[in-house]
């Protein structure tokens, strides 16, 4: 595997290549960047197989060095301080990113995920929700693994979420629904910025395909796929409040 490191500062260059080369000897790094343009550069010359993508430098973001791309044939860690909207677009794209400062031991399963990936297929459509999600005022598009495929969905398409343990399914428009292999709150705490409300222990519903709010029998919502949704008591405050602000 080659990698390139692309980050402005010397001091984080330095400390990713002392990690590499203490936990990964067997990785060739095959020269680092602090600069989009660096950066370009050198993915024409090397052609690496893995980029650790600091996201911002001084001659603009590792979105502009993207977008200067015309094919992607490499896995990305993205590298980010605490940047909120930046790193909202990267984890609704389902892209790995390590975040400012991190210990060695995020560091390493970072890069053993990455090693223990072929670089798919997929890495473009991850790549392209990303762009379009960062262009916009919010992202608009989620990325999706099922057991078999991966899916982009539009945010104004999910009706509901229902959580089954360690899995959770995706209700859209059309009828469709999805499985995916992560719980209720990994979920509840990347869409809730996006008119999302937990109602329950079980259920997640986007407030666009809300139609009623009934009181009776315990209270419960109706949506736009004809579904009742319970609220559960422990909920019920935080439901009505976040009705009243809508």
């Amino acid at each position: 595997m080659k990698l390139l490191i692309v980050d402005d500062e010397l001091h984080a260059r330095t400390i990713s290549r002392g990690l590499l080369e203490k936990y990964f000897p067997e990785i060739v790094i095959c020269t680092e960047a602090a600069s989009v343009e660096e950066a370009y550069q050198a993915v024409l010359l090397h052609n690496p197989d893995l980029i650790l993508l600091d996201v911002d430098m001084p001659d603009g973001s590792a979105f502009d060095f993207l977008h200067k791309l015309t094919a992607i044939n490499f896995s990305i860690i993205f590298i980010t301080a605490y940047e909120k909207y930046a790193l909202q677009a990267i984890k609704f794209s389902a892209l790995d990113y390590l975040l400012k400062p991190f210990s060695e031991g995020e560091f390493a399963e970072a890069i053993r995920k990455a090693q223990g990936v072929e670089i798919a297929k997929d890495a473009t459509l991850k790549l392209n929700t990303l762009l379009q999600n960062f262009q916009q005022p919010a992202p608009s598009r989620i990325v999706l693994r099922t057991a078999d495929s991966m899916h982009v969905i539009l945010i104004d398409d999910i009706i509901r979420l229902q959580g089954d343990g360690a899995y959770c399914t995706f209700f859209l428009n059309g009828s469709k629904s999805l499985v995916v292999s992560k719980n209720l709150k990994e979920y509840e705490n990347l869409l809730e910025n996006c008119g999302f409300i937990r109602t329950h222990q079980s259920h997640l519903i986007n407030s666009k395909h809300l139609i009623c709010y009934h009181k009776s029998d315990g209270g419960y919502l109706s949506m736009s796929d004809k579904t009742k949704i319970p609220v559960a008591t422990r909920y019920k405050e935080k439901v009505i409040a976040q009705l009243s602000s809508l």
